[in-house]
């Protein structure tokens, strides 16, 4: 007998001790009205006790008879649910395993399996909503991830498979939609800001774009990958600019072509194109000003180009001359000849081959060259020197001659100035052809 048992005990035999002292008279209980019963109080007081012992006792014993029939289902139900998902784990690895091995059709059917053993199986709807997508049926796809998304409305891979589903069906608000919840869920990443980029330029909305671009340049880590995803910003913003300009709107695309430039001033198209439009407006000075910075930025003779039409348009050659003069003696290698060559042929227009002749023979190789010799050619010929033109026109012949006859390796891409079997940069074998193109220098 424990210590509470035997405490318990001395605690009622003093009370009923107590409660016989004070009560020595009997009660009468009457069952009918002919029968009664004549007890002693303190009998009745240690009956009633004993009765309301009996009765919790029974209470007890029953609800833990109920209890232990409880617990032997959840215990066989657990123990069900344990091999389910035993079973249902084997086949997730088979299905992936299939998968990498890029046996999508027979990871399909082993994926429709696990969801027959388990239907809110999250990772295979999701999973056999991909597959199916990417085998065509985005229809049962899409089912399947807003299934899926029931089960686990904040699951991000749920939810990426659903914007998929949503793209390949153009569902564009829907897609846009999904994004934007997925955003909520995770600020920090720039895996929705690349979708969300996307799902922009599917619409061709560049201002948009424009906007999600500045968000993912905020996120991205490391100098050389904000530098590119910048570049793309000036490029969206140049899209919408060419945009205004297309439809007339010049004073619209000016400032969305300023900040292009500000984002990339690498960008040559936004330098021509402010140009362009600024012109439009009427305003030649800014014009040229972006012209002359595009120049500056870039080293394209695109920009000097333009400047020149301009320039001949106003009938101020003379400005154009000094500019390309500056900018040839700043320059080195091939964009020197390239400059002189510009400049010699804006001689040659003008009708001055005697300066014409000059820049050509001072800054490239006419004898190993075919556009400087045909300058030279009709150079010549305005100064009626048939002699000198003929030559010229004999060399650039030559240098055409000597051009086709070169030859190059398919392989690395080598040339050489005679047919071998076997490239000796690679040692490619039967690889080597006639390059079928000319090349002008």
């Amino acid at each position: 007998m424990t210590l509470k048992s035997i405490v318990s005990f001395l605690f009622f035999t003093l009370l009923s001790v107590y409660f016989a002292f004070l009560n020595p008279h009997e009660v009468d209980i009457n069952f009918t009205q002919s029968y009664s019963l004549h007890l002693p109080m303190v009998v009745m007081f240690l009956g009633s006790v004993l009765l309301g012992v009996l009765i919790a006792s029974l209470l007890h014993g029953t609800l833990s008879i109920k209890t232990f029939f409880s617990n032997l289902r959840v215990a066989g139900r657990n123990k069900r649910q344990d091999k389910t998902n035993h079973r249902v784990g084997i086949l997730f690895e088979k299905a992936e395993n299939l998968v990498a091995g890029d046996c999508v059709s027979k990871a399909i059917p082993v994926y429709e399996k696990i969801l027959n053993l388990s239907p809110n199986h999250v990772s295979g709807l999701t999973r056999l909503g991909n597959r199916l997508r990417e085998e065509g049926d985005s229809d049962r796809a899409l089912e399947l991830h807003l299934k899926a998304v029931q089960v686990a409305p904040e699951n991000l891979d749920v939810l990426y498979g659903l914007a998929n589903d949503y793209s390949a069906r153009a569902m564009h608000q829907e897609e846009m939609a999904t994004l934007e919840k997925i955003q909520k869920l995770d600020r920090k990443s720039p895996r929705v800001l690349y979708r969300l980029r996307e799902a922009h330029l599917k619409t061709e909305d560049w201002a948009l774009a424009g906007d999600v671009q500045r968000k993912l340049i905020s996120v991205v880590e490391g100098k050389e990958k904000k530098a590119l995803e910048k570049r793309i910003l000036s490029r969206y913003i140049y899209n919408n600019g060419v945009r205004y300009f297309m439809n007339g709107n010049f004073d619209a695309a000016v400032p969305e072509f300023k900040k292009a430039i500000r984002e990339d001033e690498q960008s040559l198209s936004a330098h021509i194109m402010l140009g362009d439009a600024c012109l439009e407006t009427g305003n030649g000075k800014a014009a040229l000003k972006a012209w002359k910075a595009g120049y500056e930025n870039t080293n394209s003779p695109v920009c000097l180009m333009r400047m020149e039409k301009f320039y001949r348009e106003s009938g101020r050659v003379e400005e154009m001359v000094k500019i390309y003069k500056e900018a040839i003696k700043n320059s080195q290698n091939s964009t020197r000849e390239t400059l002189s060559l510009l400049l010699g042929s804006l001689y040659l227009e003008e009708g001055n081959p005697q300066e014409t002749i000059q820049v050509i023979e001072e800054n490239t190789d006419s004898q190993k060259a075919i556009i400087p010799s045909l300058i030279l050619a009709n150079a010549y010929k305005q100064q009626l020197n048939e002699k000198q033109s003929q030559d010229a026109v004999e060399n650039a012949s030559h240098q055409v001659r000597n051009a086709i006859l070169k030859f190059q390796c398919k392989e690395c891409g080598g040339t050489l100035t005679e047919w071998v079997d076997s490239c000796p940069a690679c040692n490619a074998f039967g690889k080597i052809e006639c390059r079928p193109g000319v090349d002008s220098r």
